[in-house]
């Protein structure tokens, strides 16, 4: 008896296929599992640290939304955009969840207190200008 697959990647039992999505899965995990286990890179409370957590997740499920949205699953029987198989379709599908996903990170993102705001705002400015100044320079 043959075995169904449904997994995005291993479809076609193509040896080169199934690398790469053993390959795209893992860096997925990667980044879920350093997201949810290494602190923020500034200092922050519990509050901001939760809301770090929560958009590695949404992140995680952005990364990973191919694999949910073009594998045989039942998920993929449900949604209206991905239950015809259609190229064109999917595209819009995944525009669609495109949105959805920038708009719920930004949401979740917003919720940080403005302290930490402030910190990230001065940390990525300081980055910057290291940057400017090593690609730039002494003038």
């Amino acid at each position: 008896m043959k075995r169904k697959r449904w997994l995005f990647g291993f479809r076609s039992g193509t040896p080169w296929k199934k690398i790469v999505a053993v390959i795209y899965y893992f860096l997925g995990v990667v980044v879920l599992f350093f997201g949810l286990f290494t602190p923020p890179f500034i200092e922050a409370g519990v509050h901001d640290t939760n809301i770090y957590r929560i958009t590695v997740v949404i992140l995680f499920f952005w990364i990973e939304s191919p694999a949910i949205f073009l594998s045989d699953t039942p998920i993929r029987e449900k949604l209206p955009f991905f239950r015809k198989r259609k190229a064109s379709q999917s595209l819009v599908g995944f525009m669609c969840m495109s949105i959805l996903f920038v708009y719920m990170f930004a949401t979740i993102d917003s919720y940080h207190t403005d302290e930490y705001r402030n910190r990230l705002n001065k940390y990525m400015g300081t980055s910057t200008l290291e940057v400017v100044e090593v690609e730039g320079g002494e003038e």
